[in-house]
């Protein structure tokens, strides 16, 4: 009996034991999946975005060639670069006007980002540009205001800069437009650049008008 006893109380322990070691390497097994499946509540906290916050500038062109009987020639869209001088005078104009004068030289009497510019050169576009790209025969062909129009309808906020009067081509025979850029001043070759398209391939003519149309939105 004695034997016995001590034999079942010996496995009574042992099953305890194992039980035990189960439980602390479920435990285990589980906090180490967690970690590697997501961050822990105190990571995600700390990295992820608010749904109220908001974190992107997307740009977006759209270019019309007509005849001189106002016929569409050619359509052409895409998407822009916001350029690194773009999103510097962009901060300093919504929170430090007065200072930061190394990130953004802002004009007196600027009236925000409201010139399109195009020009026939091209080159591989980088967030360090500054103006349009130049060559030899080619660079900058002409600059124009634009009329601003904001959206605020849905859940972006979309400004609109449309040329107030299409760009014409009478003093030249015909050239192809490479390149548009969003600027805040309407003097060629000056001025800050906030955004820049590059590889139009638009073929114009000495009688054609284009149209350009920049949505700039705010997500």
């Amino acid at each position: 009996m004695h034997k016995s006893r001590a034999k079942i109380t010996q496995l009574m322990k042992r099953t305890i034991t194992i039980g035990l070691l189960g439980a602390v390497l479920a435990v285990a097994v589980g906090f180490i999946s967690t970690n590697a499946i997501s961050a822990t509540p105190f990571l995600m906290a700390e990295n992820e975005f608010s749904p109220n916050e908001s974190a992107y500038m997307i740009g977006h062109v759209e270019y019309t060639v007509r005849d001189t009987d106002g016929q569409v020639k050619q359509y052409a869209q895409g998407d822009n670069m916001i350029v690194d001088k773009g999103k510097n005078c962009a901060a300093k104009m919504i929170f430090d006007n007065s200072s930061n004068a190394a990130l953004c030289t802002i004009t007196s009497g600027t009236t925000g980002f409201n010139f399109i510019a195009i020009g026939n050169a091209t080159g591989a576009v980088s967030g360090d540009e500054l103006q349009l790209d130049t060559g030899v025969t080619v660079g900058e062909i002409d600059r124009t205001p634009g009329t601003v129009t904001i959206d605020t309808s849905g859940t972006d906020t979309i400004a609109t800069i449309t040329t107030a009067t299409p760009f014409a081509f009478t003093s030249i025979s015909s050239t192809t437009v490479q390149q548009s850029g969003l600027f805040d001043d309407g003097t060629p070759v000056s001025g800050n650049m906030f955004a820049m398209r590059d590889d139009i391939g638009i073929l114009v003519a000495s009688a054609d008008t284009l149209t350009v149309k920049w949505e700039i939105t705010l997500q």
